[in-house]
């Protein structure tokens, strides 16, 4: 019996073992945000190597995956490519607390659990494409905040293109107001170079071969020789693989969306040897003196472009994934010998044949380039046996290639300075021929200059007169513009003043009856009813004062939108209310114009924005011209008499992220197709002749660049038109 019992105990307790669940890792509390980054120990976190690679959040959050989660603290599987990491972390200050997940990894994706049950996704990782990163992308942080005692459980994928994590991979919570004082604006207030010894090193040899360029095509230009072309386009190519070598430094910082195309520029030495070899044949003529030789070196040249395509091909980002091994092998096994070894070492041979004629050029030409050669050859050969020849290639590299530039550009110095002579020479036996000629035609020349002189001075007279007119034109335009905005405004400010005026007359007539009244009652000393009435012109006194400020505030508003804004300074600025008064504005000021207009005006204000820092006036310009187009719109639609069409204008108002949007939206027939790019253009209009000057929109366009900002339209034809103003909300004020 007893045996049966224990059986079936064990039994149970098997089951119960195979069907849990790991269990999630301790909660991390986070306790102080103020530190660059806090370390999570190994028991707060799991991990799972995700072999396929191919496994989604919702496979590994799931019960048959999660068994397979351990704690970091077991040995990981170095061998695979891909891993999720889980953990959970606590505000536990009595203030929200501003972290950011760490992603420092090539590709990484980040879920956050939220309340409903879904995840919110982020992607990150120093090789993810910059359009698609989230959070601070220059720092690979995802930037959280966690209101107190809130929870937040994470997962996350890590995908590297070399198999294993390494020794000291880790899991880190990040002070997001610390690190972003460290490392954005602290780095960049603090940091006086981009650059090491190594680059100096580079950048000094790139001054070299700038200057190379610069002397070799002037030479070219002169005596026309192909010798110097080539030398030219060699030390471009040479320049472009220096510049490689210090590029990085600086574009990681200042445009790290670029990285990525860096390693392009290496690519340089299909055409670096391919020129260097053309710059040989051409100086030392090897076709005249060794034709065979000067085919085999042509063919070398050639050859040593194609490995170069051909790796070029297998590194763009469609066909890297796939073929990284054959690109490792064409690179080790041909590119990097044939370029570094084979065409130096024919370039050496072909100095060794040019040395017997012990002439001083090429004696010149064989100290210049054999250190260079050698190097490469030395390095392969190193490179061969297994051991190291060569301490500190790249500073000797620097030397030879410095010594190869300098003494290169010595050689065609003396070469330009002899083929000058010459040249002289030949120019001055033709000088003589052109003066007898020159003679002839310069009197000639006088009297067409003398002409063409009385010409042109009369061309620019006209000129002069037709500029003047046009921006005497220009300028009547814009005001006229101005003042039509002007007009609009001021119909509508009379609309909007009556009321107050009307509530201030009729309350003041109701103040006098009162007071005859409690005159009346006073001769009788009821003094009840004297209170009552009293406490009636008190109350009627203070819609009195209401409606006056009100009237007040109008007033003000008119007088500060018509004076001039030429110097006019940015405030502080409720977007909202100032969108809310423009729109009635300009509603009312034309139904001050046509008793007969009548539209549906709507509005959705977002309260959460705060104020911005803008010319008021101005921005309120565009808005009453966005408004009043809009208006013409419907009311020109609703002349159509379309059945049930209701004219309707929509004014919004919202926060996207770091700027404001504000959206003027009507049902009118929408602009057409063909003159969409030109309704921002000056002195552009749809509207009939006479109707309007071209102006508004342009003025409202450069107002809203003006102040950082952008103005764009949407629009369909037969449905109606969206212009959308976008602000920023760098200099807003809470």
């Amino acid at each position: 019996m007893k045996k049966k019992v224990l059986f079936w105990l064990v039994c149970l307790f098997l089951s119960v073992h195979s069907l849990a669940q790991t269990p999630l890792p301790p909660v991390y509390e986070v306790k102080n945000d103020s530190a660059e980054s806090q370390q999570l120990y190994h028991d707060y976190w799991q991990i799972l190597e995700d072999k396929s690679g191919k496994l989604t959040i919702e496979q590994v959050s799931s019960l048959p995956v999660q068994n397979q989660f351990h704690d970091s603290t077991s040995a990981i599987d170095s061998t695979v490519n891909t891993y999720w990491l889980r953990y959970r972390i606590r505000n536990a200050m009595k203030r929200e607390a501003r972290i950011s997940l760490n992603c420092y990894w090539e590709f990484m994706d980040s879920y956050v659990l939220q309340p409903n049950g879904s995840w919110k996704h982020f992607l990150g990782g120093f090789l993810q494409d910059w359009d698609k990163k989230d959070g601070l992308k220059r720092a690979d942080a995802m930037p959280q905040i966690l209101e107190p005692e809130e929870e937040m459980t994470i997962y996350q994928r890590i995908h590297k293109e070399k198999a294993g994590l390494g020794p000291d991979f880790g899991v880190m919570i990040i002070g997001t107001d610390s690190f972003i004082k460290t490392y954005y604006t602290g780095y960049v207030d603090s940091r006086t170079n981009y650059f090491g010894k190594r680059e100096l090193q580079e950048a000094f040899v790139l001054g070299l071969l700038l200057l190379a360029i610069f002397l070799n095509v002037f030479f070219y230009r002169i005596v026309g020789e192909k010798v110097y072309l080539y030398f030219s386009l060699f030390a471009f190519f040479l320049a472009v693989n220096r510049l490689w070598n210090i590029s990085y430094a600086y574009f990681v910082w200042e445009h790290p969306a670029w990285i990525e195309f860096v390693p392009y520029l290496g690519f340089a030495w299909a055409l670096i040897p391919f020129f260097l070899i053309q710059f040989f044949r051409q100086f030392l003529k090897t076709k005249k003196f060794y034709p065979r030789w000067d085919k085999v070196l042509i063919g070398l040249g050639v050859l040593n472009i194609l490995p170069n395509v051909l790796l070029l091909a297998l590194t763009l980002p469609a066909t890297k994934t796939y073929v990284q091994p054959l690109h490792a092998f064409i690179k080790k096994m041909y590119a990097v010998p044939f370029a570094f070894f084979l065409i130096p070492l024919s370039l050496l041979i072909t100095l060794v044949l040019f040395a017997r004629k012990k002439e001083k050029p090429v004696t010149y030409i064989i100290l210049g380039a054999s250190p260079f050669l050698i190097l490469y050859i030395v390095t392969q050969i190193q490179t061969f046996l297994g051991y190291q020849l060569i301490a500190d290639f790249r500073l000797i590299e620097v030397v030879c290639i410095s010594w190869l530039v300098i003494s290169f550009t010595l050689i065609l110095m003396m070469r330009f300075d002899l083929l000058r002579k010459e040249n002289a020479q030949q120019a001055l036996d033709k000088e003589k021929l052109k003066r007898e000629k020159e003679a002839e035609k310069a009197e000639l020349i006088e009297k067409q200059k003398y002409e063409l002189e009385i010409q042109v001075a009369e061309r620019t007279a006209e000129l002069k007169k037709s500029i003047e007119e046009l921006k005497s034109t220009q300028s009547q335009l814009i005001q006229s513009e101005k003042m039509a905005s002007l007009g609009e405004l001021t119909a509508g400010i009379a609309h909007e003043i009556q009321n107050p005026l009307n509530f201030v007359n009729n309350f003041s007539e109701v103040n006098i009856e009162l007071i005859d009244e409690m005159v009346v009652e006073v001769e009788k000393g009821n003094t009840d009813e004297v209170k009552a009435i009293a406490k009636d012109i008190r109350d009627n006194e203070q819609k009195i004062n209401h409606h006056g400020k009100r009237a007040d505030a109008i007033v003000k508003g008119m007088l500060q939108h018509s004076r001039s804004t030429k110097n006019a300074t940015k405030e502080p600025t409720n977007i909202n209310a100032l969108a809310d008064e423009y729109l009635r504005l300009s509603y009312h000021g034309l139904r001050a114009k046509d008793k007969s207009f009548n539209a549906i005006m709507k509005t959705d204000f977002d309260s959460s924005i705060p104020k911005l820092n803008i010319v008021s006036q101005d921005m309120g310009r565009v808005v009453l011209n966005l408004l009043t187009n809009a208006f013409y719109v419907v009311n020109e639609k609703k002349k159509m008499n379309i059945s049930g069409y209701e004219p309707t204008v929509s004014l919004s108002t919202k926060k996207l992220g770091d700027h404001v949007e504000i959206k003027v939206t009507d049902n009118g027939n929408g602009i057409p197709q063909k003159v969409l790019d030109k309704i921002f253009q000056p002195f552009f209009t749809t509207k009939p002749t006479g109707e309007g000057t071209g102006l508004g929109l342009s003025l409202s366009y450069d107002i809203i660049k003006a102040h950082g900002g952008e103005l764009k339209v949407e629009t369909k034809e037969g449905e109606g038109s969206e212009f959308v103003i976008s602000l920023p909300l760098m200099h807003s004020f809470q």
